[in-house]
Parts: structure tokens; C-alpha cells; sequence
């Protein structure tokens, strides 16, 4: 479920969504809306939530973009004989398995893994456990998916007038994201970040580069993903930086976060024309170098964060596109925040 819901109403949804297609298992035709719902219809839907609260709680749209999630679901995978889960048992059982090879996979969380919010499983079906490897477990899930006895679903509320539609991750095929510019007002001063655009077979999406707290403190500087193409969520500084050297970025050219410390409260003058010359560049600003520096150490001194966020990114947006290597950047940071990795396993996301 997306960033920007509370916990209770992700939960609630997230459970209306398990009963939603529970309702359209065992009516056999398509949902055509929330009053399809029953006590009696719905119970192969194992929640954290009961029924009642989700219809309660949750508004129109949630009870709309379930009911379409539903019927679309069945749609493309004509799923049969099976429950769905919401929390509980079978999703702990599931995530137990990653969390013992968690420490070496390079992952920050088990969303970065699977971020299914509702899992659909084959009645009789007991998922395996104490797999010798992550790979061995990838494998697991991946044949399990084909078989239709396991499949995690991640789920995006559909706006009101849009129909979901399906896309499989870590089926096999790389994620497929290519550069296309990077984006960033010629105003200095009117935002502290800028944003790595890039395409992929769902559309354009961006990656924001900006500090995510009101202090000046450099292990708060990160990368969201933005737009319909993604599976959400945020990229740490370290991961950012990762993916550039992993892309082949030189480590010459990249200005690490925690380096960057020395310079909030007092920007050298060198720091200040590097920073001047490097926003000229992107940002394609008609003003001088000199009149960009003088800008840029008025807002320092008023805005710490400010500074050390909009430098910070433009940095890394100046270098990977200086070196050549932002398709392979996009690729990998459009890989990681959509739980899209080598280490990462087969799920299927519903968005609009």
C-alpha cells in the first residue's frame, strides 16, 4: 500500500482488499460493488482486520479501488480454490524465511524483498521452510508464484476514475528504467531538491533527491521514488551512493554524505563555486557564476538545510551525468525502490 496512508487505514484496506476477493472467489463472477461483501462470502479471507471495521472505517474510494483490484485480479490470474491473507500466520511464516538471510542481502527491509500487502494461497497449500540459501528461497517463491499457490500482491489505490492494472516484478526480466534528465528550478533558492527523471514500461517517474528532516544532518539526505512507475518508498544516502559506484561512477566524483559535514556551517569559497558551477550546469541558469555563488552563500548562511540538501543532490545529479553513467544509476536506484533487486523475489503490484 502506498506511502502517505496511516497504519490503521493501510490495515484496513489492505484487509478490505483480502475480503473484496474472497467475496469475488466464491461469488464466481465479477464484484459490482461494496454491498457484494458478506459475512458469509468472505470467509477465506484470514485478516488482522474484521469485515465490519473495514467497511466502517474506510470511504468510498478505498471500497471502489478494492472492488476493481478485486475483479482485475481475477481477471488475470482466474484464481481458484484458494485464501488470501492479511498479516497473520502464513505472512510471518514467509517473511521469517527472509529475515535469516536479511544481514547479507544488501536490503534495508523486507519490503525491499517483497512488498506484497496481501498474500493469495492455494487451499492445502503449506509454504516450505529452513531454505539453505536466499537464492534457494527466491527460487521457492518464484515457482510457487507460476503454480499459482503463493502470490504476493502489492496494491496502490486506484483513483476514481482509473482501472488497475497488473505488473509482474522479478519474473525473470531486469528492470527496465532509462535516463532522461535531470530536473531542477533555475530559482536557487525556491526548493532544496532536485530529481532524476527517468522512463520505464509503466511511464516517467522521478527520483527526488532532498534531506527528509528540518536539521542539517547528512544521514537524512535520501532518494524517493516518485510516480506511477514505481513501487514506492524511500533510498537511503548510502544506497544512493552505492548504486552510483556500482554504476560505475568514479568515487573521485561523488561527495559523500557524512564528508559533506565540514562545510554546512562554513562553505568554502571552493565548495561554493563548485556548487555555483555544477547548479549552472543542470539547472541551465542565464545568471553568471559569480551571482550564482553570492546566492548560493546568502542561503547558507539562512538555511542550513537547505544548503546541505540542494548541494548534496545536485552534486550526485552532476556526476553521474558528467560520467556517463546515469542510465546505469536509473536502472539500479528504479530496481531498488520498486523491490526490484537480484536479491529481491516475484511479486505482482496493482496500481492505476
Amino acid at each position: 500500500m502506498p506511502s502517505g496512508a496511516g497504519s490503521e487505514i493501510t490495515a484496513l484496506a489492505e484487509s478490505l482488499q483480502a475480503y473484496a476477493c474472497a467475496a469475488r472467489q466464491t461469488k464466481g463472477k465479477p464484484l459490482v460493488s461494496i454491498y457484494d461483501l458478506t459475512p458469509q462470502n468472505t470467509k477465506d479471507a484470514k485478516c488482522t482486520k474484521q469485515l465490519t471495521q473495514c467497511l466502517k472505517s474506510l470511504d468510498d474510494t478505498w471500497k471502489r479501488s478494492c472492488i476493481e483490484t478485486a475483479n482485475q485480479i481475477f481477471k488475470d490470474f482466474n484464481i481458484k480454490n484458494s485464501t488470501f491473507h492479511r498479516g497473520g500466520d502464513l505472512e510471518s511464516m514467509v517473511y521469517d524465511e527472509f529475515r535469516r538471510f536479511k544481514k547479507d542481502s544488501g536490503l534495508s527491509g523486507e519490503d525491499k524483498w517483497n512488498p506484497a500487502d496481501i498474500w493469495i494461497v492455494k487451499k492445502g497449500y503449506k509454504p516450505k521452510k529452513d531454505f539453505k540459501g536466499l537464492n534457494e528461497l527466491n527460487k521457492y517463491i518464484f515457482d510457487a508464484f507460476k503454480k499459482k499457490d503463493l502470490i504476493g500482491i502489492s496494491l496502490k489505490k486506484i483513483g476514481p476514475k482509473n482501472r488497475p492494472h497488473k505488473t509482474i516484478y522479478n519474473d525473470g526480466s531486469p528492470p527496465k528504467a532509462k535516463f532522461t534528465k535531470i530536473l531542477i528550478t533555475q530559482d536557487m533558492s525556491s526548493s532544496k531538491d532536485c530529481y532524476i527523471e527517468f522512463s520505464s514500461d509503466s511511464g516517467l517517474g522521478q527520483i527526488q533527491l532532498r534531506n527528509f528532516s528540518s536539521r542539517a544532518e547528512p544521514s537524512s539526505w535520501q532518494g524517493e521514488i516518485k510516480g506511477k512507475s514505481a513501487a514506492g518508498g524511500k533510498i537511503g544516502g548510502g544506497l544512493l551512493i552505492q548504486g552510483a559506484l556500482m554504476s560505475g561512477v568514479p568515487k573521485t566524483q561523488l561527495m559523500i554524505p557524512q564528508d559533506f559535514k565540514r562545510y554546512i556551517d562554513k562553505p568554502t569559497p571552493e565548495i561554493l563555486k563548485n556548487f555555483a558551477t555544477m547548479f549552472k550546469y543542470l539547472s541551465k541558469s542565464p545568471m553568471t557564476i559569480d551571482k550564482l555563488i553570492s546566492q548560493a552563500s546568502s542561503q547558507a548562511r539562512k538555511d542550513k538545510t537547505w544548503w546541505m540538501s540542494k548541494y548534496l543532490g545536485v552534486h550526485y545529479a552532476y556526476a553521474i551525468v558528467k560520467s556517463g553513467k546515469a542510465d546505469a544509476v536509473a536502472k539500479f536506484l528504479y530496481g531498488y525502490g520498486s523491490s526490484s533487486t537480484k536479491a529481491s523475489s516475484v511479486f505482482v503490484k496493482y496500481s492505476d
